[in-house]
């Protein structure tokens, strides 16, 4: 339950419109060289998933060190040093993240945490209007924040970032956008144990080895399109168990396949709204989706899935499709249109279709133009 109010306090937290996360199986092939900037700080001069360099130089391969967060389209990333690392695996850390500029950290008192876990039995608004409340005593005590030229948005989501946090210092210019690193550490005013003030006190002792930490790159666009897979061949199992192949397409003219993670805030706020589609669908088409990390905690999936009020089937990633299809998808949520034979029909949706509100008739819109291309 702990894990799942990360999720319910990131959604009511972020007020700027998120579009997707990217995927890290996706890799680059670029080579990888830095640049030193005047105050000596190191950047990367392209996004590369195999190594990059942090502000202080430390260069790493990102497959020996897995406590990491980048998307391409940020242009930049965060490595979470130990105490951030053990707030996170304890419960005690969330984050949220206003792509393409921001990411914030925040740390949950045990009492806020205790509150929710009393309001299981509360109404979906009633949960929601929580999760509103108790996040005004959740302490944000770090984040990063990307400020492009010449970006109205990129404005907006800054000045959000300035009001969550009383300090905010310049920690790099480059690729023609300034970057922050935004912090409070101030916490008198949080009901803490002593365990809790040890905690949140190492994590802001640490400071200025996490902003050290942070890797900068010239952001890049998420593809529209980049999809070279396969929906033809493959065996999975479902969430429920059983197991499933291509044949799950055979029953219907199309099937909408929405690919999510767990950890993606964008695929997360666009459930209820695809639960909403799936009762308002054309006879003739079906919807299911893809969890590509649903197998890691099957528990804390079906937890996402029940408070979205989600029914429709989902995939396990499986050997077959990570092969034919994880890999090729560089951004997540990604939606595909697949025929009776597994074929795509037509481009991926890639992000959130529309804002909040707008989602379903979006995706009601996108499924009429492909049936379109099948008749």
């Amino acid at each position: 339950m702990k894990k799942l109010l990360c999720v319910f306090l990131t959604l009511s937290l972020c007020t700027a419109a998120f579009s997707g996360c990217a995927s890290d199986e996706v890799q680059s092939t670029s080579e990888h060289t830095v640049s030193t900037l005047d105050d000596g700080a190191q950047v990367n001069d392209a996004f590369n998933t195999e190594v990059m360099t942090t502000l202080d130089g430390t260069t790493f391969l990102l497959s020996d060190h897995d406590n990491w967060f980048a998307q391409s389209e940020m242009g930049f990333g965060i490595t979470n040093t130990e105490p951030v690392l053990a707030g996170l695996n304890s419960g005690d850390v969330g984050g949220s993240v206003i792509s393409p500029y921001a990411v914030t950290l925040f740390f949950i008192p045990q009492d806020v945490s205790n509150q929710m876990m009393e309001a299981e039995n509360l109404s979906e608004d009633e949960q929601e209007a929580l999760a509103a409340e108790l996040s005004n005593e959740i302490f944000f005590f770090t984040g990063v924040c990307r400020l492009p030229k010449n970006d109205e948005k990129a404005q907006e989501v800054y000045a959000e970032f300035t009001s969550i946090y009383g300090n905010v210092e310049k920690v790099a210019t480059a690729f023609d956008s300034d970057y922050y690193l935004g912090y409070n550490d101030d916490y008198s005013s949080l009901v803490l144990t002593e365990e809790e003030k040890s905690n949140l006190s190492a994590i802001i002792e640490d400071r200025e080895n996490f902003k050290n930490k942070i890797f900068i790159f010239p952001a890049s666009e998420v593809p529209e399109s980049n999809f070279a897979g396969s929906f033809n061949n493959f065996e999975t199992t479902l969430l429920t168990g059983e197991t499933v192949t291509q044949d799950i397409f055979a029953d219907y003219d199309m099937t909408v396949v929405n690919v999510w993670a767990t950890w993606c805030n964008p695929c997360i706020s666009e459930m209820p709204e695809l639960a909403e589609l799936d009762g308002a669908l054309p006879e003739n088409v079906n919807l299911i989706s893809l969890c590509i990390d649903g197998s890691d905690d099957t528990a804390f999936t079906q937890e996402i899935l029940d408070y979205c009020g989600v029914k429709y089937p989902v995939l396990m990633p499986s050997d077959s499709l990570q092969t034919n299809v994880i890999q090729y998808i560089s951004s997540v949520p990604t939606t595909f249109f697949i025929d009776k034979e597994g074929n795509v029909i037509g481009n991926p949706v890639v992000g959130v279709p529309g804002k909040s509100g707008e989602i379903k008739a979006a995706y009601l819109e996108e499924i009429n133009a492909r049936l379109e291309l099948i008749r």
